[in-house]
């Protein structure tokens, strides 16, 4: 497999990391009243990010998937709290529905996925209800670890087989605001018998849930490898016995683990990325990469922070930032014993179709 960028995902990882470094965050988590880091957001709606993936006609560049896992990467590594990674998703998405992308589609906007469900791996079937009454479809479920569902332009809400549209702010429609680690806002969001009509509902269920997945373990694997990058700065310019504690062979091993951690999930994003992209099967590498979030990812932070002593655990120095974030993503896909469960399911299914 060639690792080497095409040239628009090179200019994608170009011109994501020209416009994070140019990012200030507050690394205290004092985010905006949206829940998120405003200003970095307006800083990737402002150069145009956003919409790569929407059709020329809506003001996008049609770019695939594994075009936008660098842009999902790079935030990942500046440890961006933004709706990015949903609305990448969606508007991918959107590209290949451009009926629903003409009704929602938003230039500054953002978008919420909803696919998580309460104590289900992300990959698991949805159990949400779509059902026709009369004209009308009603739906009836609930969705958790919905990120930024609270004024999102729509919520793309994945049930078993089709993909449907809802205006947040619709009859039936409740957000709850659930806790997290780092203080991005989530939602838990209720579907009491909400009536959609046919224009909102759509197909494509299974590859929204997967690009989002996809992009997910994109941002996880810049997120650890920043994280890795400000710990190997630390430890060489960190002293004691007049030496820097990347000479002792402790820390030099610990070191060396978090890299191979950090190789093999990016080595698996950019799998799940290119065989999306390529319409080839990845739902045994998905599984991987959800697995490797919610188990190593976390894992690799706690070292990270053991590393850097003290000021690991100061919410005013980025590390507080990243290690927040891993444990909400490790949580969003379901736990390491969910996301294991669906890997074991997969694996056992594949070897059956073989």
């Amino acid at each position: 497999m060639d690792f080497t960028l095409e040239a628009a995902a090179a200019a994608v990882a170009e011109a994501t990391q020209e416009v994070v470094g140019r990012l200030a965050p507050d690394w205290t988590d004092k985010f905006d009243a949206d829940g998120f880091d405003r200003a970095a957001w307006e800083a990737f709606t402002g150069a145009g990010l956003t919409v790569l993936a929407l059709p020329e006609a809506l003001g996008g560049d049609d770019l695939p998937l594994d075009a936008l896992a660098p842009l999902a990467t790079s935030a990942g590594r500046a440890a961006a709290v933004t709706p990015l990674v949903g609305t990448l998703a969606a508007t991918a998405w959107l590209g290949q529905h451009p009926a629903a992308a003409e009704r929602v589609a938003t230039e500054d906007g953002w978008y919420a996925v909803a696919v998580a469900e309460r104590g289900q791996a992300l990959g698991a079937p949805s159990r949400i209800t779509l059902r026709t009454d009369g004209d009308a479809s009603v739906l009836t479920g609930v969705k958790t670890g919905v990120a930024f569902a609270e004024g999102a332009a729509a919520l793309l809400v994945v049930t078993a087989d089709e993909v449907v549209l809802v205006d947040p702010q619709a009859a039936g429609v409740t957000l709850t605001k659930t806790p997290t680690s780092s203080g991005a806002a989530e939602f838990t969001v209720t579907f009491d018998e909400v009536a959609v009509t046919a224009d909102d509902v759509h197909d494509g269920a299974e590859l929204l849930a997967a690009d989002y997945r996809a992009l997910l373990a994109a941002y996880s694997a810049g997120l650890l490898a920043g994280a890795m990058a400000m710990t190997a700065e630390h430890v060489t310019v960190r002293e004691q016995f007049g030496k820097p504690i990347a000479a002792f062979q402790a820390v030099g091993q610990q070191l060396a683990d978090i890299y191979v951690v950090s190789r093999t999930l990016d080595l698996i994003a950019t799998s799940v990325a290119w065989r999306l992209s390529n319409e080839l099967d990845a739902a045994a590498d998905l599984a991987t990469a959800d697995y490797w979030v919610a188990a190593e990812l976390p894992s690799a932070l706690r070292t990270m922070t053991h590393l850097h002593g003290g000021i690991g655990v100061d919410i005013t120095y980025p590390l507080h930032r990243y290690f927040s974030l891993a444990k909400d993503l490790a949580r969003v896909v379901g736990g390491s014993t969910g996301a294991l469960d669906l890997l074991a399911d997969v694996t056992v299914e594949e070897a059956a179709c073989s």
